[in-house]
């Protein structure tokens, strides 16, 4: 509790006197009165002792005061990160069927775009695949050709009817097969238009380009010239690089704090001084055992080509506590302990403050709710709280000492 307004100060004459020896500042008592905020129904407000600065006091002590706001509590949630390649954005370039590297355009940390060659391969498995399509579309035009010309012998009674469906049958056989042909060209790779282009002469049939699926960077490379690939290996490995995950682990106890969306910020131990804002876009479902935390990422842009995988920081991630709503609440700067009670000082007028003792509730970052002992507007004091602490305390001690040598006489 705080010091009782008897042992404090008696008189305000002595208030004054105090005021006068300790130079800059005074503590001064006032007669007992009803303050009018006595109705707000969490206020537990004690008799209020005036510290009343003087001119030069206040010229010289840096004071600075804030209203007394509602605020929607938040809560700051820091944990370790490690940055990564956005893997929506991520590719590994594989061939689809086999070939041996016969050129390598692309080279490790080059900017790609979307369609861009990196390799051309001499793929033998191609070349019969087209082959055989072009095989089947002529066998497919000749079969076609023969079966319109004994329909219209048929329909004239020229030809016979075994002879028609001899060619229809044939024309049927070979439409398959060309389908066959085009549908195992769309499996290993080609578009419709360049299956449509295929042609006989016009390009060497094995020749199987590699190439981007989208624009990026290349962060891993691992193919030679004269080298044989297959689908299982992975010469290259595209990133796009703009956006990053940061993947941090939130401890169960947090879980309940955040979700899809909430807000995150991001310091990275290459780049002191700075952050990198983001957004939480996918929690875990599952714990991990040992550690009881959930994995996180939070997806951050990477415009500037700052920020690597790899690289290690902190994230910040700032959420809403859930079911406060707005509650009244004050800077954690502004809250001071005498004799272990919470006391926040009041600005009544220019160099004038009053100690007001507090019912705290939940802390939530750099604020804190504030139950009974201040109303919503009122100017508490943030900065220069421990000078008037202190002076409080010296007036105190003052009248402790004069109180002793009264008794003494």
């Amino acid at each position: 509790m705080l010091p009782t307004r008897q042992n404090w100060f008696p008189t305000i004459v002595l208030g004054l006197a105090l005021g006068v020896l300790l130079g800059h500042a005074g503590c001064v008592t006032d007669p007992p009165r009803q303050d009018p905020r006595e109705a707000h129904p969490h206020d537990d407000r004690q008799s209020e002792e005036r510290i009343v600065l003087s001119a030069e006091a206040r010229r010289t002590v840096p004071l600075q005061t804030v209203p007394v706001q509602r605020h929607t509590l938040t809560q700051e949630i820091r944990t370790t990160a490690v940055l990564a390649a956005n893997e929506n954005r991520l590719a590994h370039v594989s061939p689809r069927v086999p070939g041996r590297v016969v050129e390598v355009r692309a080279l490790l940390g080059e900017s790609v775009e979307a369609g861009q060659m990196l390799a051309a391969l001499d793929s033998l498995e191609l070349g019969q695949a087209k082959a055989a399509y072009l095989t089947a579309k002529a066998h497919h035009e000749v079969a076609r050709t023969t079966y319109e010309r004994e329909e219209r012998l048929w329909q004239q009674h020229i030809s016979s009817r075994r002879e028609y469906l001899e060619a229809r049958g044939e024309f049927l056989r070979a439409e398959a097969q060309l389908r066959a042909a085009r549908e195992t060209l769309r499996l290993l790779g080609l578009t419709a238009q360049e299956i449509t282009q295929l042609a006989w002469g016009r390009q060497k049939l094995s020749y199987l380009p590699l190439l981007a699926p989208f624009a990026g960077t290349i962060i891993e490379q691992h193919v030679t010239v004269g080298e044989l690939l297959t689908p299982a290996d992975r010469p290259y490995t595209i990133a796009d690089l703009s956006t990053l995950w940061a993947l941090v682990d939130i401890y169960e106890k947090d879980l309940g704090y955040i979700h899809r969306g909430t807000p995150a910020r991001l310091t990275i131990d290459a780049y002191p001084g700075e952050s990198f804002q983001g957004t939480i876009t996918y929690i875990s479902d599952v714990l991990a055992q040992q550690t009881r935390t959930a994995r996180a990422r939070v997806e951050i842009a990477n415009p500037d080509r700052k920020l690597k995988p790899g690289m290690f920081g902190t994230a910040v991630v700032t959420a809403e506590i859930p079911h406060a709503g707005e509650t009244i609440a004050i800077p954690t700067t502004a809250v001071h302990h005498i004799e272990e009670q919470p006391v926040a000082f009041v600005q009544e007028a220019e160099g004038v403050f009053v100690p007001r003792r507090l019912k705290l509730g939940r802390a939530a970052g750099s604020y804190v709710e504030i139950l009974a002992g201040l109303g919503e507007g009122e100017q508490v004091v943030t900065d220069g709280g421990f000078y008037l602490k202190s002076t409080l305390l010296r007036a105190a001690m003052g009248e402790e000492h004069a109180s002793e040598h009264r008794r003494e006489r």
